[in-house]
């Protein structure tokens, strides 16, 4: 179909071709989305308990939700216990390290420990008495020991040098 009009044949025709070549828009097929549906399902910057669910997944996925948070208490508190323990340790280093037993006196009928610091200062104490943090829970001055209790958590045991 050929229309003329007054205007140049150049537009004419530009027109022409413009309003019979263009196709009519057709919706997209859901084929040509298929690799990026899993982006539409979940969206990766969302935490894991803020997704929608729909369907049969509902309990799958509350079940594997629960799953996660238990494994990542079980860590904190694994992790927790660790630090514990490495700090018992380094305690009990420090004690070992800082304290040397020089003498067992026997005053007044009672038993007291003669304990020196790396600062060569002498401590005289009797059993149940403090040693910075430490109780003085035993003296045996046939073994020429002396035990300390660390606030409930390990015990220390001095030895004559």
């Amino acid at each position: 179909m050929i229309i003329y009009f007054k205007y140049s044949n150049h537009l004419v025709m530009l027109v022409f071709f413009m309003l019979f070549s263009v196709q009519p828009l057709r919706p997209q097929e859901e084929n040509t989305l298929s690799p990026y549906s899993i982006i539409l399902k979940r969206n990766v910057f969302n935490p894991l308990w803020a997704v929608s669910l729909q369907g049969n997944d509902t309990r799958a996925r509350k079940e594997e939700l629960e799953a996660l948070k238990k494994a990542e208490e079980e860590r904190k508190a694994k992790e927790r216990t660790d630090q514990e323990q490495n700090l018992i340790a380094s305690k009990k280093k420090e004690i070992e390290a800082n304290y040397s037993l020089n003498g067992i006196v026997f005053e007044k009928g009672r038993k007291q420990a003669v304990i020196s610091d790396k600062r060569d200062m002498e401590h005289f104490l009797y059993e149940n008495d403090m040693l910075g943090e430490s109780k003085i829970i035993s003296i045996d001055p046939e073994k020429s020991e002396v035990t300390l209790d660390y606030q409930g958590k390990f015990t220390v045991t001095l030895g004559m040098q």
